[in-house]
């Protein structure tokens, strides 16, 4: 165990730290915690749309809600890519030191990613003719499949930008000019640069077999991305990877969020766009099986854990902790168990804080490749919904019952291993008395 410590404290924690504070993931982070709001509203207006409760659809019909609901869908979730390319542009700016720019930044950000758009829309008519619209700008890569684009751009657009400034390659103004038109001024040379280089690089992807820069990302990028993401076996690693950051002091969803968001999102989003249209799901697994499964009670499937302490401790200590940690785990918070009791670097709980989660997510997977339950629907959640709406949201009923399911075998996993230590406080009580 020594040896273990030994190898993750001088190995495995430098490289966390430093993804965790590398400029570039975290641009990419909070650039997607940034649209949150939008992915939020979205999501949930796509789901009070497509409900399948024949009254409750009559409803919607006769008051016009659900065309009412329909608009936000088209301008949030199906823009993603977006909105995507603006946020992490912002972002980054900043992070690169150019506070002041981040708009300018942004608002380029988002000129590359129209400027790289396929133009040109074709729709299929009932008679089988073709119509197509050769000023149009597709829909195809506006959301899910521009996603990759987006953080792409969202990325490299501010890099350049900052190159300019940082070298003063701009039109100054004198010192009498409104700061803001002076800043405007500025801008004109570092994104007519930005400018002139996607148009390059449009005009050579034209050239290929791809027809444009963002069939390429996605062919090239996003395909295999999403094969990735669908595989289990990437997805438990990723949670391994998490829950042993965990377990020595490191936030360990901080670190692999990036990732999560980049990979995930995505068929998050492929899979609300296919409930909206009453489609089978297409994705396996999605962002949400973090909060659904993985994450139920927090990271290390505590909510088990914190009944346990709550309702059949004998020690005052693990009775006081889990009447007071029960309520934070119940919407996912699990700082006051991780630190409480603490986790960090307790080889008693190492077992069941690791390997819980990894059972979160196989029973429900097994059962969804069993077809006995769907894979979840891709709503966009924030942090604090209450672990058994969580489920109804993301699944209806049986997603609910899931969950239940999953307390239950967390409970199970979590009963030896405290036990034990429950024992240990009481004893250590009793002699302190």
């Amino acid at each position: 165990m020594n040896k273990l410590e030994g190898f993750i404290n001088e190995k495995l924690v430098p490289v966390s730290q430093k993804v965790q504070n590398n400029k570039y993931m975290s641009a990419v982070s909070d650039g997607f915690t940034a649209i949150l709001p939008v992915t939020i509203i979205g999501a949930i207006l796509t789901l009070l749309s497509v409900i399948q409760f024949e009254p409750y659809q009559n409803f919607l019909a006769m008051t016009k809600l659900g065309t009412l609901f329909g608009y936000a869908g088209k301008v949030t979730t199906d823009l993603l890519g977006v909105y995507v390319a603006a946020s992490i542009a912002f972002v980054m700016t900043q992070k690169l030191g150019h506070e002041q720019e981040r708009f300018f930044a942004s608002i380029s950000a988002l000129v590359m990613f129209f400027l790289l758009l396929p133009t040109g829309a074709s729709e299929k008519l009932e008679n089988g003719d073709i119509v197509t619209v050769k000023s149009a700008i597709s829909m195809e890569f506006l959301g899910a499949k521009g996603m990759f684009m987006g953080i792409i751009l969202g990325i490299l657009v501010p890099i350049i930008y900052c190159w300019f400034i940082n070298r003063n390659i701009t039109i100054k103004l004198p010192a009498g000019v409104p700061p803001m038109v002076s800043k405007s001024f500025a801008s004109i040379i570092p994104v007519a640069s930005l400018v002139l280089i996607f148009s390059i690089v449009r005009l050579i992807f034209e050239q290929t077999s791809f027809n444009n820069a963002n069939n390429f990302i996605y062919t090239i990028l996003g395909e295999p991305l999403m094969k990735l993401g669908n595989n289990p076996v990437a997805f438990l690693i990723l949670i391994l990877v998490c829950q042993i950051l965990w377990f020595f002091g490191i936030h360990g969803h901080l670190v692999i969020r990036p990732i999560l968001q980049a990979v995930f999102t995505p068929l998050s989003l492929m899979n609300l766009q296919a409930f909206e249209q009453g489609q089978e799901l297409p994705n396996m697994i999605t962002y949400q099986h973090i909060g659904t499964y993985t994450s139920l009670g927090g990271s290390g499937a505590l909510l088990g854990f914190a009944i346990l302490m709550a309702f059949t401790a004998k020690s005052k200590r693990y009775k006081m902790l889990g009447k007071m940690a029960l309520p934070s785990t119940f919407f996912g918070i699990n700082e006051p168990v991780i630190f409480g009791i603490p986790l960090v670097l307790n080889t008693m709980f190492m077992i069941p804080f690791l390997l819980g989660p990894l059972l979160m997510f196989i029973i429900p997977y097994v059962l969804q490749t069993l077809h006995i339950i769907e894979t979840l629907r891709g709503v966009t959640l924030t942090l604090g919904v209450p672990a058994l709406a969580y489920g109804w949201i993301e699944g209806g009923l049986p997603i609910l019952i899931m969950q239940i399911i999953l307390i239950a075998v967390q409970v199970i996993v979590w009963l030896p291993f405290f036990k034990v230590a429950d024992a240990r406080a009481l004893a250590e009580e009793g002699e302190a008395a």
